[in-house]
């Protein structure tokens, strides 16, 4: 029996089960010699249960996810003080694609691993607004004019969030082409990400919206019309 990396076709390597396990699995594991070759003949069904035991409480520690029913990656992310499920799958980086859960700075859209790495950003990242000019405003609500040329990271992390609720977005990196109008709902904190739209700067079919997006959130309350109008209006200059 081998915990870690496991191919039930056969698996070599170096076992410690105190280390692997420890107090906090509370698996009781028979102790083996220290380099251990397994095939697929030599697993039992028992041996397959710890197996799984041990894989379930390291993706717990890990926040790494094994088999999901949903089909999402990630299921859900962290954006500001909401917990948001998620609605589609988004092509996130290898690294950060199997997580159950994704930690999202809501201010520069940087995507992390853990909370921990999200609150030592948090104390350093110094945006607490879109890296733009901000063209409109009325009471609480802002809009930003964000180019993708010259803000190419925030623009690609805007694009990857929205694919998480979008189901036909296929555009994530070749942002440079679109300018990015990001609706900001204000207090005291910061300009808070309500959703966006974005159109292409030399358009032929002069098309008001190439994308438009409203956090889950604040759907519902009448955003999607404000910026939809909003276009309309940009277009009419």
């Amino acid at each position: 029996m081998v915990v870690g990396y496991c191919d039930f076709n056969m698996v070599v390597g170096y076992c410690d089960f105190n280390m692997v396990v420890g107090s906090e699995g509370g698996l009781r594991v028979k102790q083996e010699p220290g380099f251990v070759a397994v095939s697929r003949e030599h697993v039992t069904e028992e041996d397959v249960e710890i197996f799984s035991q041990v894989q379930e409480l390291s993706s717990q520690r890990n926040g790494t996810m094994t088999i999901t029913d949903s089909g999402r990656y990630p299921a859900v992310i962290e954006f500001g003080k909401y917990e948001i499920q998620t609605w589609y799958s988004s092509p996130y980086p290898p690294e950060y694609s199997r997580l159950q859960k994704l930690y999202l700075c809501e201010f520069c859209l940087k995507y992390m691993r853990s909370r921990n790495i999200l609150n030592r950003h948090t104390m350093k990242c110094g945006c607490f607004h879109p890296p733009a000019n901000e063209i409109y405003r009325k009471d609480d609500l802002s809009v930003f004019e964000v180019d993708g040329n010259v803000s190419k990271l925030f623009c690609q992390n805007l694009c990857l969030l929205a694919k998480l609720f979008l189901d036909h977005k296929t555009l994530y990196y070749d942002v440079e082409p679109f300018l990015f109008y990001i609706l900001t709902k204000n207090d005291n904190k910061g300009c808070h990400l309500v959703g966006y739209f974005s159109k292409e700067k030399l358009c032929q079919q002069k098309y008001n919206v190439s994308c438009i997006m409203i956090m889950p959130q604040y759907q519902r309350q009448g955003f999607g019309r404000f910026l939809i109008d909003f276009s309309k209006s940009l277009n009419a200059f």
